[in-house]
């Protein structure tokens, strides 16, 4: 078990991707640009507008990368950025946010979420050894919702007319979710196949 507070370096091998720390020479113009995508903004509730470079990297370097983390989630060949993940630890009561987007609008719905998924939940659960996850999603993020039921969350409750629009004068759905370690370790065993077991011809 990883110390929770201490500043954590991420390297998980995804596959035919990598989820990792963020650092600030990842930022770039092609990074700020996935916010001016009018699909990202409306599921994230933020007004399509680019970040600059600058923008990106003043961001990246606002996580402490103790407690608020943010990881990027790359292609490994070719070399490419696709979107990232933020969490934000409570270490006294063992759990952590998610929150997650793929920039990149051609890799959204092409199974990069799937792929990434078991070593990500494996680190926080099993590496850090937090008991919770929990996750949000505006209520008409179907995309989101959908991947969230399916990898074993649990919806625990839907808010209507929670959160005040960023682009109109509208309040919208909010849906809270969670999942506990033990929930996942069983997800697992019912879904993914193990290792002997895919090894076998």
């Amino acid at each position: 078990m990883v110390d929770a507070s201490a500043k954590k370096t991420v390297h998980l091998d995804c596959g035919k991707y990598l989820v990792r720390t963020a650092i600030v020479d990842d930022a770039s113009d092609r990074w700020g640009s996935w916010m001016a995508d009018a699909e990202v903004g409306r599921m994230l509730n933020a007004p399509a507008k680019a970040m600059s470079k600058s923008e990106v990297a003043a961001y990246i370097g606002t996580f402490d990368q103790k407690t608020h983390l943010l990881l990027g989630i790359f292609q490994k060949s070719p070399e490419k950025t696709l979107g990232f993940l933020r969490i934000d630890i409570d270490e006294k009561l063992s759990r952590c946010l998610v929150s997650m987007m793929i920039g990149e609008a051609e890799y959204r719905h092409k199974g990069v979420t799937n792929a990434i998924t078991p070593p990500f939940r494996d680190y926080f659960f099993e590496t850090l050894g937090l008991k919770l996850m929990l996750a949000t999603a505006l209520s008409h993020n179907e995309p989101i919702i959908h991947y969230l039921l399916k990898t074993g969350f649990n919806l625990d409750k839907t808010i209507e007319r929670h959160v005040k629009s960023r682009t109109d004068d509208g309040l919208l759905g909010m849906c809270f979710f969670s999942q506990t370690a033990e929930a996942w370790r069983a997800w697992k065993r019912a879904n993914l196949p193990r290792q002997d077991e895919k090894a076998a011809p």
